[in-house]
């Protein structure tokens, strides 16, 4: 495994209120620390592919994924710590963020210098050894900390950002590869969800979609979609699945 250290003064903002969003920021940057501001789920995530973050700050109510589906994959997918703002005061609501992976909840209205606190608190967690390094998958050297399959354009967003537009079957084989990521899912359940069938002409197919689908990806065929033995195939990788409508 390869490992890199996020600053432990990195922090991103994900708040869709620009100015809120701009108050969090700037009230950060005051105490010295690094501050990234972005509006929405899909924003982060092209974010944290680019770089790692010691502190994920995530409003619950954002305009296209609610903040427990991001919590949930910031917890699953990267070492930063979370912290959950939400308008939601119940004591249920609170407990499913923290179910959720949420380090810290805090209620909306929220003064600035809690907060800074809080963060404060999270980042003693870090010096105090709980790590933050991250990890990158020595067998794919092109990938970064994230994938992201946007389902309803059918797109597929690379961790350094490029945009690569998908056929039917392409966005269908993807979408139940990133379902399981890092798991194999069966050539003959494969055959059966694409609509190929199950004989050698079926398999053909299916190893064509793959080969035209690596091909796009990478030139080189360097990509995390793996071939397991000849039984199936995984999506080596980290992969958020991203939709407009709210999940």
């Amino acid at each position: 495994m390869y490992h890199f250290t996020p600053s432990v003064r990195k922090i991103i903002v994900v708040e869709d209120d620009i100015d809120f969003r701009d108050t969090l920021v700037h009230h950060l940057q005051l105490q010295h620390y690094e501050v990234a501001g972005v509006g929405s789920a899909l924003g982060l995530y092209k974010m944290i592919a680019r770089e790692p973050f010691a502190v994920a700050i995530v409003d619950f109510t954002l305009p296209d994924q609610d903040g427990f589906v991001i919590t949930k994959y910031l917890r699953i997918n990267t070492d930063s710590r979370i912290i959950l703002l939400t308008t939601r005061s119940s004591v249920e609501e609170m407990i499913d963020g923290y179910n959720a992976g949420a380090d810290i909840c805090l209620v909306k209205p929220i003064d600035c210098r809690e907060l800074a606190a809080a963060v404060c608190n999270i980042l003693q967690r870090f010096d105090d050894g709980h790590g933050c390094s991250c990890s990158v998958n020595k067998d794919a050297p092109l990938i970064g900390s994230s994938w992201v399959l946007v389902l309803d354009e059918w797109l597929l967003i690379t961790p350094d950002g490029r945009k690569l537009y998908l056929t039917s079957k392409e966005h269908l084989f993807l979408n139940r590869l990133a379902e399981a990521p890092q798991s194999i899912v069966s050539r003959a359940f494969l055959l059966n969800y694409l609509g190929y069938e199950q004989n050698d002409c079926g398999n053909r197919s299916l190893e064509s979609l793959v080969y035209r689908l690596r091909k796009k990806i990478s030139p080189t065929l360097d990509t995390p979609i793996k071939t397991a033995n000849g039984s199936g195939y995984s999506f080596a990788s980290s992969i958020a699945l991203y939709s407009e409508s709210k999940v």
